[in-house]
Formats: C-alpha cells, structure tokens, sequence
C-alpha cells in the first residue's frame, strides 16, 4: 500500500508545465523517495507533488512507474557512466576495476540507498523486477554498448556482480560481510574477465 502523499521535504509548489524542467525535477522527487521509502511505498502521487506537477506528467516523460525508476537510477546516479566508463577500457585488470567500480556504487551514501531500496522492492515481489534487469545488470551494459557480438558475457557480468551485491549488502551472508574489500576485489577480477573475453 502506497505511504501517505505528503511531499517530500523541500518540495515545490504548484503546477510545472511539462517541459524539460519538469521532467528533472520529477527525477530529483523521485530519487529522493525511492531512496526514503523504497519503490512500492513511494507512489506516483507523492513523487508529482515533490516536483510540484502532477501524476499525468509523470506518466507523459516515463510511461509508469518501472519507467521512472528505470531513468531515475540511469539519470540520477552514477552507475551507468561510471561501469561504461570502466567497460571502455580493455586494458588488463578490467575484471577488477570493474568490481571495484560497481561496489563502491553500492557502499556510496547516495547510490546505496536507491540501489537498496530498488533491490529490496524486488525481492519483495512487486513489479520491479524488469526495472531492475534494465538498470542494474546486463541491461545496463547493453544499452551502453549495443551491437557487441555476444552480450551474454554481459549478461554474466550483471548476473554476478548483482549476485554479489545482494549477499553482501542486502541479505548480508557472514562471509560475504566480512571478506575483506580487497580480496573480494581479487577474487571477482578474473571471473569478471573471463566473462568479458567473451564480448
């Protein structure tokens, strides 16, 4: 069931046409409450009135909700730019600066809460799922680097590394918790690689 509607703080007022500013305020509402209430309690209504617009406009820039929160996570943190970024460069080591990049995502305390409040709205069943595979795993990759030979490499990259994320950071298996940073990083590289040699 959807939190009350009450707007965010430092929430606009009145009515934005539908315009550009419009579409980026909507983005910076709905980061804020997916971050603060998760995906299923953050309602369209109450992300409208954060930005000062309505849920028509909402539904006008991003279609439904798994749209938002598909360009809310691809816009409004650094995880595509920062893995393509890293994915561009195909010098030794990638495995591992690849691992590095998309954890430190995780442990950031801006990215972390949107990716955990994506990520538990999943596992709780909602209708996310197909969010989650566009903005988080091979999704992501594809969308950045569309017409590779073969993205199931990527598909295997995503899988893992979101694999990783949830046992570390979201189910919280010991081990996975108490492995330390660097050898996790050791460790993910050259799996990580050998998907890659398959781009």
């Amino acid at each position: 069931m959807d939190a009350p509607d009450r707007p965010a703080r430092g929430a606009g007022r009145g009515r934005r046409p539908g315009d550009e500013t419009t579409r980026e305020a909507i983005l910076d509402a709905a980061a804020g409450l997916f971050a603060e209430r998760g995906f299923e309690r953050a309602s369209m209504r109450a992300i409208a009135t954060a930005a000062g617009t309505d849920p028509g406009m909402i539904r006008h820039w991003f279609g439904d909700k798994e749209g938002l929160v598909a360009a809310t996570v691809a816009d409004r943190t650094p995880l595509v730019g920062r893995l393509a970024s890293v994915l561009a460069d195909a010098s030794p080591g990638r495995g591992r600066r690849l691992a590095d990049a998309y954890l430190g995502l995780w442990e950031d305390d801006e990215t972390g809460p949107i990716l955990m409040a994506l990520v538990r709205s999943s596992v709780a069943g909602s209708s996310v799922p197909a969010a989650l595979r566009q903005v988080m795993g091979g999704g992501v990759m594809d969308r950045e680097f569309a017409g590779a030979p073969d993205d199931t490499g990527l598909a295997l990259v995503g899988s893992h590394m979101l694999g990783v994320a949830l046992t570390r950071f979201v189910v919280r298996v010991p081990y996975m918790v108490s492995i330390p940073r660097e050898v996790l990083l050791d460790e993910l590289g050259p799996v990580l690689d050998g998907y890659l040699d398959r781009v």
